[in-house]
C-alpha cells in the first residue's frame, strides 16, 4: 500500500510540475525565482488535492469523481492564483493576470491527468 501511495502521489506531482512549468514558460515566466515559485507553489498545493480526491474515492463513492475533482481543481486554482498574487511584485510583469495563469496551468495538468488514465 505504501508503494502505491508513493507512486500516486509521486507521479501526480512530478507531472504536475512539469505540465505547468511548460505553461508558465509558455505565458511568460523566464526566471529563475518564478520557476522556483511554481515548483513551490505546486508541491504546497498537489498532494492534499490528490489526497482529496483519494479519500472521496474511498469514502463518498456516491458522490461522481469528475465532481470531485473539479471542486478540487476550482479551489486549487483559487489558492495558486492567490499565492502567485502575494508574488505579483517579485514577477515583475512576468504575468498579467495571476486567475488566468492558474486557471490554464491548471486546466493543462488536469486535462494531461484525464488522458493518461
Amino acid at each position: 500500500m505504501a508503494a502505491y501511495l508513493i507512486e500516486m502521489f509521486g507521479v501526480s506531482l512530478v507531472f504536475t510540475i512539469i505540465i505547468e512549468l511548460v505553461v508558465t514558460v509558455i505565458l511568460g515566466f523566464r526566471r529563475w525565482n518564478s520557476i522556483l515559485l511554481v515548483v513551490l507553489v505546486n508541491i504546497l498545493t498537489n498532494p492534499p488535492a490528490v489526497l482529496v480526491c483519494w479519500i472521496c474515492s474511498l469514502y463518498l463513492p456516491h458522490i461522481p469523481e469528475l465532481l470531485v475533482q473539479i471542486i478540487v481543481e476550482i479551489i486549487v486554482i483559487a489558492v495558486e492564483a492567490g499565492l502567485y498574487m502575494m508574488y505579483k511584485q517579485k514577477l515583475k510583469g512576468q504575468v498579467l493576470h495571476v486567475v488566468f495563469l492558474s486557471l490554464t496551468a491548471n486546466l493543462c495538468s488536469w486535462l494531461f491527468g484525464v488522458l493518461i488514465l
